[in-house]
This record gives structure tokens, sequence and C-alpha cells, in this order.
């Protein structure tokens, strides 16, 4: 017999593998986003990208034809930025972005005053997201202020991350590099860490049944359940049914893509 149907009142989802796979939309998830939506289910969007702002994930949803709004969009650059103003024990406010524009930004929002490499001795904060720019003189500038003393923070520890044209070094990467230069271990936000899933939980603030759908075994299943949510696997992106009978990780629930959820059930 199937399973009763789902009840969710809130859904985290993830963008790349399962809204859209590089530049290329998958079919059918604005039509099940938009009668998810239709049904009373709120949506935010996550990701761990750190190189792009909220701003321009609001735009690619919106020419995709699924309307969103910048507080629907989560990125790592923006829930590192909201732990960070959370924190009522730092020495000041000063801090040493090594990243993208758009985390910059994200930072600078929060309420801190970035410093230049040449300050970076005067840092409190370091916070490191991927970006293509990382060379010589961050590192420098970072391992100068981590071993002066600075907090070391940053959105994501994904290795690499997949383009196109194959996988590209991600912030675990860059953040490697940063950690052995500066003799520290990072305060990670970004999936799979339960702070992402928190701070998107709380952005559906009202919702009492949520699940996050997600692409990735262990930054979106593994770190949805450990947060304590339902944890729905697609099978668009990342991972594919062989990695899933190999895994240790077990989801809620296995569709081939968003356009099934709207008439999934539950397994029985």
């Amino acid at each position: 017999m199937p399973g009763a149907s789902l009840d969710y009142d809130g859904l985290i989802i993830d963008l790349d593998g399962v809204v859209w796979r590089g530049k290329a939309p998958i079919p059918g998830a604005a039509e099940a986003i938009r009668v998810l939506r239709a049904r009373g289910t709120r949506v935010v969007f996550l990701t761990n990208e750190p190189g792009r702002s909220r701003e321009e994930f609001v735009a690619k949803l919106i020419e995709m034809g699924i309307p969103a709004t910048k507080a629907e969009v989560l990125t790592s650059a923006a829930a590192t930025a909201r732990f960070l103003s959370s924190l009522d024990d730092l020495e000041s406010r000063r801090a040493l972005v090594v990243g993208p524009p758009a985390l910059h930004e994200e930072i600078r929002t929060a309420g801190f005053e970035l410093v230049s490499s040449d300050e970076a001795t005067t840092a409190h904060v370091v916070v490191v997201g991927g970006h293509e720019g990382f060379d010589y003189e961050e590192l420098l500038a970072a391992t100068a202020a981590i071993r002066n003393g600075a907090r070391l923070f940053a959105t994501g520890r994904d290795a690499v991350f997949p383009t196109e044209s194959g996988p590209r070094p991600g912030t675990g990467a860059v953040l490697a590099a940063v950690e052995t230069a500066g003799g520290a271990v990072a305060q990670v936000v970004g999936k799979p860490e339960r702070i992402m899933f928190e701070i998107a939980r709380e952005a559906l603030g009202g919702c009492d049944r949520v699940a996050m759908v997600g692409d990735n075994l262990v930054a979106d299943i593994e770190g949805a359940k450990r947060a304590g949510l339902d944890a729905i696997l697609v099978l668009s992106g990342t991972t594919s049914r062989a990695e899933l009978e190999r895994s240790n990780v077990h989801p809620d629930l296995v569709l081939e893509t968003l356009a099934a959820l709207p008439n999934a059930r539950r397994p029985s």
C-alpha cells in the first residue's frame, strides 16, 4: 500500500543539482515549487555557494520562473554573516575577509569593519570563502591575522564544487591552506554544519513540519538529519542511485527530481 501524503508546511531547498544544474533549469522544478506554494508550503532556498549575492540568486530564480525574494534565499556567506553578528564575545568587529565580493558585502552589512591585507594584524576575525582570486597575498594576510590571535571562520568545507567543465576547487581547498599556515581550525557555518540548518529553520518561523530537499548525501542529507530535520534526496545532482546504495546515510525519501515532490508519498 502507498504511504501517507507528505504534510510539510516548510521546505528548505538546495539550488544547484535540485532547481538547476549549472546554467540549465531542471525540468519540472519550477512547476513543483509553484504547486507546493499553492498548497501553503513555505520555501527557503539554501546554498553553500558564497560567490554570488542573494540578489543574484533571486534574479536567477525569477528568470527560471520561480518567484523569490532576498529573504527566501540563504547563502553560506549570508549565514556566516548572520552567525558572526550574533556573537557577543568578540574583542572587536574588525574582520579580514578572504573571499568573493558577495562575502565581503554580507560581512560588512552585518556590522563589521573590513580591514585590508596591510592591516591584517588588527583584525579579530578572519572569514574565509572560496573564490577564484585567492592568492599568496591573501594567505599571507590571513596567516598574520590568525597567528596574532584572530578567530577563524569559514563559509564551508567543500573541497570542490561541480561545474559543466568538471570539478573546481571550493572553499575547503582555500581553507586548508589558511588553516595550515595559520595553525588554527576554523569554525564552519555552511552545510553540513548544524548552524546553517538552524538559520534556515528560523527563516521558516511558524512552520512546524520542515524538511530539507537536496542532492548531496553529506552536505544536504546527513547535515539535515543531524539538525533534526527530515531529509529528501533527489537524484538530479551529485548523488547517483549506486552511490546511495553504498552509503550509510539514509534519506527519509528518495526522488528522481524535485518535479516528483508534489505527488510524493511517505514510504510505507
